[in-house]
């Protein structure tokens, strides 16, 4: 049976065990030893190897029979923290903390979660692909100087507010980086973090080795 993930949801497998998020729902499932029932591909197909397996999927919704639009690629998980002293802060980048600062606040007050990956998404800005180093290190160079002017957000410190923030930022300064959700079992967990390749913009390796990426905006 040809089934593919619902276009709102996405999974992953940890060791024995499959995690759904149901972007629409703002909710995570985990079906404790799924993969030994349920086969899933990159490209979001779904195989069960039964029908009964099959028909619980579909019933709660997070498969149908329909080819999934393709969605980002998730990254390799970082290897490296942002490293470095922060130089001080220009007057553009100042403007643009302040004026991500208030865009995040005011997104998270009148958004649902489903809403908040989709301004991600449209935001999103061309990168000319030869330019990819010069854009990487220009990217590390601004989100060192975020955490200078991090203090003065108007934003929580959630780790999702304080992503979406950065990102934000970035993009007001025409660069970009992936907005990645992980997710944990036993205990189950969600976070998420901005990475720029190999680099975690803000958050410690250490903390982000434990999960494992769900999504990627």
């Amino acid at each position: 049976m040809a089934l593919w993930l619902a276009s709102d949801v996405h999974a992953t497998v940890i060791d024995e065990d499959i995690v759904f998020l149901d972007v629409a729902a703002d909710a995570y499932l985990c079906l404790v030893q799924a993969s030994l029932l349920v086969a899933l591909d990159d490209g979001g197909a779904v195989s069960p190897r039964d029908e009964t397996s099959a028909q619980t999927l579909i019933e709660a919704g997070l498969v149908t029979h329909m080819p999934r639009p393709a969605v980002r690629a998730i990254p390799p998980k970082p290897t490296l923290d942002l490293r470095g002293a922060a130089r001080r802060p220009s007057s553009r980048e100042i403007a643009a903390g302040l004026l991500a600062s208030g865009a995040a606040a005011r997104d998270f007050r009148r958004l649902d979660f489903a809403r908040i990956l989709e301004h991600a998404r449209r935001g999103r800005p061309p990168v000319n692909e030869s330019a990819d180093v010069a854009h990487h290190e220009a990217v590390l160079d601004a989100a060192a100087v975020f955490a200078v002017l991090r203090p003065w957000s108007l934003v929580g410190g959630a780790c999702l507010k304080r992503s979406y923030h950065l990102l934000g930022y970035l993009r007001r300064l025409g660069l970009d980086a992936d907005w990645v959700i992980g997710v944990r079992t036993w205990p189950f967990m969600a976070h998420c973090w901005l990475q720029s390749g190999p680099v975690a913009l803000d958050d410690d390796v250490e903390r982000l080795i434990a999960y494992t990426p769900i999504l990627a905006v």
